[in-house]
């Protein structure tokens, strides 16, 4: 199986890394611009998805429980 190819949203946990924030609802991680009007990233395929969060995560990136 090959790997996701990550460079669509390397952004996210690197050059752009202080614009994004992971909000974790459940065991759910769902990636969300800051700012007045936050935006969900979708990713629908659940390889990258989960690959694109641990990158984040790794990373530092913020994680915002929402209960």
């Amino acid at each position: 199986m090959s790997e996701p190819d990550l460079s669509e949203y390397a952004a996210m946990w690197t050059t752009e890394r202080d614009q994004w924030e992971l909000r974790r609802v459940g065991g759910v991680y769902l990636p969300i611009t800051k700012g007045d009007q936050p935006r969900v990233q979708l990713i629908c395929d659940d390889t990258l998805a989960d690959e694109v969060t641990t990158r984040m995560l790794q990373a530092g990136v913020t994680v915002v429980d929402v209960v």
